[in-house]
């Protein structure tokens, strides 16, 4: 519906509702039906008009009072239709399934119906009355008091979104101003002093300390084996901030960090460099120092605060050092300012230079200022000068009169009232997350569109508008990327503190949001509850005990179940998110049928063990996840839930859940993850295939006996009509060496596939031919046995592939394979591993790698002088190189080391390198580690406790390295 896609917020899901209850379907009674279209007509007049002062920086008390008003007649009126509609719904639907009328009981339940369904419209009728008198009163308001008649038409443009994440945030050398104050802290970092020793980084919100600390940390981080890099937020949980740190240097024991006291976990760090991000205050400091033991082992800790007394109290110690951190040099702001807003740092057109030089005056040299403003000039369609100069205006003389937070905020304010309509709410959606959170791109864009924020545009899918919006926040700098793949999208982002206090007052100023604990600005609560938080356990419990929840759109609880209100509280919920939930159980889903409207649903990382059959009932639900959890079976009424898109399971119950039977009937399913396909019926994995909608796909495959010839041929014939539809992610997970060989048959061939990946013990024998035709492929995993030269050929040739991860199972004839100067034209990230074979780049190969990873076996490695042609590489950005050492000297060793620090010395792009040392056990475990992310539990592979955790701790800095 076209008039939806330029609407904003509430009215995207209202508008549609509103011509549908006026069409034939709803048979209204003429005076309902004129009281409908008068609405919608009002409504989108208003909404119209608020588009207008969306733009407005800092509107007068009257006009706010007057836009507050119109948002809370939407809700009502939306509130309103969609109760009549699911009643109507339920009454058409219990007269379907009528089987006749020839009985006097029949006769009766339909007249029973009959009657409902009149006192339906009656009521409906009377409520528009009412609705359409505020909507009358709320117009001539705006009249009588000639509210925004003296306001310029100022709002905020769209901007034209470059789905790749910008580059300032996917590369912290591309920084201006951050490698001088970096080396300095390394230099101090790095004597030989074996006492622990703490820097602080103190300045105020906004100058870039946690930047700078995380380039230190890139840059120290692989000469300890114990890093972590955890932030402190304003309310602190010492033994959560260890479990942080620990989950960094001890994964394969992170399950079970739960049951640990304080003293377990403080135990297990040695030597270490770990940095503590964003200290609030002297007493949250001592709680981590003493958390944190003192040795003759040369540790490092690294602080950033925005408060002296905080740093004063971390360097307590003579031989501690504070750097406070200084705004940028005039010649660095107009770098990073030229830099965000033409890509380059040297080009201003001469009409600008003079004003530029004045809005960087204002900013003060704050790198989230400079950032802020010029993203925000960088989203206007043409560069003017006199839009260049009504920013400056506007700016005025924040920083030069408050250079604090306040200052700063009054910078960010200007870069959220020139958001587009649309993106002020999704923006404002996020004050829903606590501080710090990592907030992951597809449950936040599935959560917009459950909330109706998001519409279908022309040749757009409401997930692809959604993930542009997504996109465009970044882009213009009001979320910051994490997460960033090889094709430059970022699967997840976070809020700057700064950016979520401004968020968090906005959302509570237009009754957006309300908070229950975790930030200052969380205030008690009033008027309506549209959207409720639950951040903190403590001294919440009065309050929201007060609370009328029945218009509470979105519930998000981020503490002990025991906080959960009544799912009976709640009638017109359209999002629940229950996420990571402790103490949450099967009881506390008992009402959930009530919740008719229900779009959202995530369960993920909580101990829920059974869904109950009445989840069936919630006809409207789009997103239902249960990674994580302890459910290994679906209740059988989950088939009836045909609006369901994304079906999301994995995790504790790997391998034990299976397809629904009768899955073939839910035909808007888009995403599908985590069943296993063994443990299906075969009816269940051959109705997989009629799913033309599915978009992803990831299954687990146990088959022990490599034997289930029926499953085998099930999955085949899936597969093949899957191949004639839009499937674009494929993946195949198993812990045990079951046959896989079927996928070498695949036909006909996913053409519009983007993504393979197979995560397995299992080796294809060869690169399945079909591949040869994949011409969107852009991330492959794959294991082989052997690598013949037509396999090279068709994985050189695939036309778009970004990432390449190989393992083979055999070692080359020649120890080696050597990758020639031609083919992969596009390859950015390849992942190598092979038994006792080395890759030789040849000049002009990989022109586009940026990041590799491969082993190296020092005792073959020798015998070609360690000259792998990584000088060849021109575009290399990082390397992770695994020396297996196993029947090495060490002199060898040392000699491999040296070669590889001298091409990396030489090399013109300046590459960050990781070198770790290791036997063959230790690279076969962190090869099957990375094969199973997934995995909860890994079995030992022969090697030592230890070894294991400083293999998978490498591996997952490479990973968090190569994601940013």
């Amino acid at each position: 519906m076209e008039r939806a896609s330029v609407i904003g917020g509430t009215m995207v899901s209202l508008m549609v509702k509103l011509s549908s209850i006026a069409g034939p379907r709803y048979s209204l009674m003429a005076g309902a039906r004129s009281d409908v279209i008068f609405l919608g007509a009002e409504l989108e007049s208003m909404h119209a008009f608020l588009e207008k002062l969306s733009g407005v920086d800092g509107p007068d008390p009257q006009v706010r009072c007057w836009m507050k008003e119109v948002r809370e007649l939407a809700y009502d009126v939306e509130d309103c239709i969609d109760e009549f509609m699911h009643r109507v719904d339920v009454v058409h639907g219990a007269v379907t399934s009528n089987h006749g009328f020839s009985s006097l009981r029949g006769l009766v339940s339909h007249a029973t119906r009959l009657v409902a369904v009149a006192w339906m419209h009656h009521r409906l009728a009377s409520e528009l009355k009412g609705l359409k008198a505020r909507a009358i009163e709320v117009s001539e308001r705006r009249s009588r008091y000639k509210l925004g008649d003296d306001i310029g038409m100022l709002g905020g443009s769209a901007m034209a979104t470059d789905p790749r994440v910008s580059v300032l945030y996917a590369d912290t050398p591309d920084l201006v101003g951050i490698d001088r104050p970096a080396s300095e802290m390394v230099n101090w970092l790095t004597d030989d002093v074996c006492t622990l020793k703490v820097l602080s980084i103190i300045g105020f919100g906004g100058l870039g300390k946690t930047t700078l600390a995380m380039e230190v940390y890139r840059r120290v981080g692989g000469q300890y084996s114990c890093k972590a890099f955890a932030t402190v937020s304003q309310k602190l949980d010492t033994k959560k901030l260890l479990k942080d740190l620990l989950s960094q240097i001890a994964q394969n024991e992170v399950d079970h960090m739960g049951t640990w006291e304080e003293g377990q976990l403080i135990r297990k760090l040695r030597e270490y460099f770990i940095i503590i991000d964003d200290v609030w205050s002297k007493s949250a400091w001592e709680k981590v120092r003493c958390a944190l033991p003192e040795n003759n082992h040369c540790s490092r800790l690294l602080t950033t605060t925005r408060i002296d007394s905080v740093a004063k109290s971390c360097c307590s110690h003579p031989d501690d050092l504070i750097y406070r951190i200084e705004p940028l040099k005039a010649s660095d702001s107009r770098n990073l300012f030229f830099k965000r807003i033409f890509g380059y740092e040297d080009v201003c057109p001469p009409q600008l230079k003079e004003v530029s030089d004045q809005i960087l005056k204002k900013c003060c040299g704050s790198p989230l200022a400079i950032i802020s403003i010029a993203s925000l000039l960088a989203s206007k369609p043409v560069m003017l000068k006199e839009q260049w100069e009504k920013v400056l205006i506007s700016i005025g003389s924040a920083l030069e009169k408050n250079s604090d937070l306040e200052g700063m905020k009054q910078i960010l304010s200007l870069s959220y009232y020139d958001l587009p309509y649309y993106l002020k709410t999704c923006l404002l959606y996020l004050s829903l997350y606590p501080e710090d959170f990592k907030i992951e791109r597809d449950s936040l864009i599935q959560q917009w569109i459950a909330e109706g924020f998001i519409g279908e545009e022309r040749g757009q899918s409401v997930e692809d508008v959604a993930e542009s919006y997504f996109n465009e926040l970044i882009n213009r700098s009001m979320v910051q990327p994490m997460d960033i793949n090889c094709d430059g999208k970022a699967h997840a982002c976070r809020v700057h503190d700064m950016m979520l206090e401004l968020i968090i007052s906005k959302a509570i100023e237009e009754n957006f949001v309300t908070l229950l604990g975790g930030h200052p600005v969380a205030a008690k609560p009033q008027g309506i509850t549209r959207r409720l938080s639950i951040q903190c356990d403590k001294e919440i419990t009065k309050t929201k005990g007060g609370m009328n929840l029945l218009h509470a759109r979105s519930l998000s609880l981020y503490v002990q179940a025991c906080q959960l209100p009544p799912l009976s509280d709640f009638r017109v919920l359209r999002v629940l998110n229950l996420e990571g939930c402790l103490g949450l159980c099967d009881n506390h889903l008992k009402d959930i049928s009530i919740l008719f409207h229900l779009k959202y649903l995530s369960l993920c990382r909580t101990w829920i063990s059974k869904l109950p059959p009445e989840i069936g009932d919630l006809h409207s639900l789009e997103t239902l996840d249960i990674r994580d959890t302890n459910i290994e079976e679906l209740p059988g009424t989950i088939i009836r839930i045909v609006q369901l898109k994304y079906i999301l399971s994995g995790g504790h119950t790997w391998g034990k859940i299976k397809l629904p039977d009768g899955i073939g009937s839910m035909a808007s399913l888009r995403v599908i993850s985590g069943f296993n396909i063994c443990c299906s019926s075969t009816n269940a994995v051959q109705e997989l295939g009629t799913l033309k909608g599915l978009r992803e796909l990831t299954i687990n495959w146990t088959d022990f006996s490599s034997g289930d010839m029926k499953r085998q041929e099930a999955m085949m014939n899936t597969l093949g009509k899957l191949g004639t539809s839009n499937l674009q992610s494929f993946a195949i997970c198993s812990r045990n060496f079951g046959s896989l060989e079927f996928l070498d048959s695949w036909s006909p061939p996913p053409n519009h596939l983007q993504r393979f990946r197979l995560s397995a013990y299992y080796f294809l024998p060869r690169v399945p031919r079909w591949m040869a035709s994949l011409c969107n492929l852009i991330h492959l995993n794959i294991n082989i046995e052997k690598l013949s030269n037509e396999d090279i050929q068709i994985l050189q040739d695939l036309p778009s592939l970004l990432h390449l991860d190989l393992w083979l199972k055999s070692p080359q004839k020649e120890d080696k394979i050597v990758i020639h100067g031609v083919g992969f034209p596009y390859l950015q990230e390849l992942i190598f591993s092979c038994e006792g074979t080395s890759l030789i780049f040849e000049p002009a190969a990989l022109p586009k790698l940026e990041r590799l990873q491969m082993a190296v076996h020092v005792k073959e490695a020798k015998s070609y002088g360690y000259q792998f042609g990584i000088e060849h590489l021109r575009s290399l950005k990082k390397i992770y190189i695994q020396l297996l050492c196993a029947g090495a000297s060490a002199l060898d060793i040392k000699d491999a080391e040296d070669a590889i620090h001298t091409i990396v010395k030489f090399h013109p792009g300046h590459p960050r390198i990781d070198i770790q040392k290791c036997g063959m056990d230790m690279h076969l475990e962190e090869r099957n580690k990375r094969q199973h992310p997934e995995e909860t539990n890994v079995q030992n592979m022969n090697a030592s406790k230890e070894d294991m955790n400083h293999a998978n701790k490498k591996r997952k800095e490479y990973q968090s390295s190569s994601a940013q």
